[in-house]
């Protein structure tokens, strides 16, 4: 064969050489990243998968936690006492047919008007008691409260302010004014009065002395801060109090004896009265009922802002 076509066929060969050469690196290539891309998208749908599993076992964990943390709280609300607006421990009246046919009282100028007040509350034993026999009877009271009861039991003070009664002071605690010299004196009026401001929202204008006994140094406190002191009450007959327990035929007997027109009634929501047994609390609402009978009406203590040595306190309508 001449030498030329030998070299044509030697190049032709090395040509073809080449080219399937160059076409099996570009298939093995092209199977190169075709196995790089099948290994990435391995790889990529493990991670996917992984990352699944952990999202739902997070999942898991937070729900699971929820429904521990809710019965944890539920189990706490049920072991906590529920939430009111405030204890009674005491007897509750219950509105009669009559208390429910009552008609408006109509008080007119010439009404003769008893006040009843009661002293040493609010306490749960028998405020609400008396708030709920005066709401059935349509009568407004007098109530001359204690600054450290007051702290105790917020929600009974300002349900007998809401109802419409007349509140005033009767000093911080329950203490006897004779005994006092003056910072301690100063100290049960200014306290008891910031007490029933600060939880009512108004500063009591009056005041009775606990026991109904004054001093020189407290009546000097009481003008300074401006309180009618000195509010007392009509006791005339040798009748037992509420306080003595006397029980409930008494105690209506004693309301009954001492009203008259601008009587002022002396009874006690707290204090002694507390220890009583529950049914002397009956007299409340047949004494209420037996002062009608005889032509007088509930009225409630005020000033009358005339000074000192005149009649500084008046019953009036409600």
């Amino acid at each position: 064969m001449p030498e030329s076509r030998r070299r044509g066929s030697r190049d032709t060969s090395s040509t073809e050489t080449t080219l399937l050469g160059a076409a099996a690196l570009a298939a093995t290539d092209r199977a190169r990243r075709r196995r790089g891309r099948a290994g990435f998208d391995a790889r990529r749908r493990r991670t996917l998968v992984t990352v699944a599993i952990l999202v739902v076992l997070l999942g898991s964990g937070v729900a699971g936690f929820a429904t521990w943390l809710s019965g944890a709280d539920e189990a706490a609300a049920e072991a906590a006492p529920v939430a009111r607006g405030f204890d009674v421990v005491g007897p509750r009246y219950q509105p009669t047919a009559a208390d429910r046919a009552r008609t408006p009282a109509r008080i007119t100028p010439t009404t003769p008007l008893v006040a009843l007040t009661f002293d040493d509350g609010p306490t749960p034993e028998l405020t609400p008691y008396v708030l709920d026999v005066l709401a059935a009877k349509g009568a407004k009271a007098t109530f001359f409260f204690q600054g450290d009861q007051v702290e105790k039991h917020p929600d009974i003070a300002r349900r007998a302010q809401a109802e419409g009664h007349v509140i005033a002071l009767h000093s911080y605690e329950h203490v006897y004014f004779p005994d006092l010299d003056g910072p301690r004196a100063r100290e049960q009026i200014v306290r008891g009065e910031e007490s029933l401001t600060r939880v009512l929202g108004v500063r009591p204008t009056m005041w009775r002395y606990p026991f109904g006994e004054a001093s020189p140094v407290a009546d000097a406190v009481l003008a300074e801060r401006r309180l009618v002191g000195g509010v007392g009450w009509d006791w005339k007959s040798s009748l037992k109090g509420d306080f003595e327990c006397p029980g409930a035929d008494a105690v209506t007997r004693l309301v009954v004896t001492e009203a008259r027109d601008d009587a002022v009634i002396l009874l006690h929501d707290g204090g002694d009265a507390v220890t009583c047994a529950a049914p002397q609390w009956e007299y409340l609402p047949r004494a209420i009922d037996a002062v009608r009978d005889r032509g007088l009406e509930l009225g409630v203590v005020v000033p009358t802002g005339r000074p000192n040595g005149a009649e500084e306190t008046a019953v009036v309508a409600p």
